[in-house]
């Protein structure tokens, strides 16, 4: 009979053991949820990271369309800010930038929708604000500003200025 209760006795998980086991449990779980909500955080930095480089990307065709300018439209070099940003191309193409009704930050080349019925160039999406000022002493020196949302509903702002190389005076 005492062996029989000295096996039953050696057979089960002292108080101990039970701690050590859930404590490990407890440390494995932790890790593991970590490790999920650092991955999800890192997703969610990469799509913000996203957005920020296509602004970028917009801001540099914008420049690149700008320095090859042979004269601005409009705005008027008169330090105020407006909405809109028209330019004519080295090809004489009429060129507008502008905001869209449903947010959109647009580039429209009016020859080539005239001729192939082109749709706008799109720059930017859910973009809050965009203006464009000449300051009153600079021709050829156009500055702008474009305020979008990223996944979270939070502003990036972009704000630039180009000096136009190619007008003809």
């Amino acid at each position: 009979m005492n062996r029989q209760i000295m096996n039953h006795k050696n057979s089960g998980m002292t108080m101990l053991e039970l701690i050590i086991y859930a404590a490990i449990s407890i440390l494995i779980g932790g890790f593991m949820l970590n490790l999920l909500w650092g991955g999800k955080n890192v997703e969610t930095g990469r799509k913000r990271l996203g957005i920020l480089q296509d602004l970028r990307i917009s801001s540099l065709k914008m420049n690149r369309e700008l320095t090859q300018a042979t004269e601005i439209l409009f705005p008027p070099p008169d330090g105020k800010k407006y909405s809109q940003l028209a330019f004519l191309t080295c090809e004489g193409e009429l060129v507008v930038i502008f905001l869209d009704d449903k947010q959109n930050l647009n580039m429209l080349n009016y020859d080539e929708l005239k001729r192939e019925k082109r749709p706008p160039y799109l720059l930017a999406h859910k973009t809050l604000d965009f203006y464009v000022s000449r300051p009153e002493d600079a021709q050829d020196y156009v500055q702008y500003f474009i305020q979008i949302l990223d996944e979270k509903e939070l502003p990036f702002v972009l704000s630039d200025g180009i000096s136009v190389k190619n007008i003809i005076r």
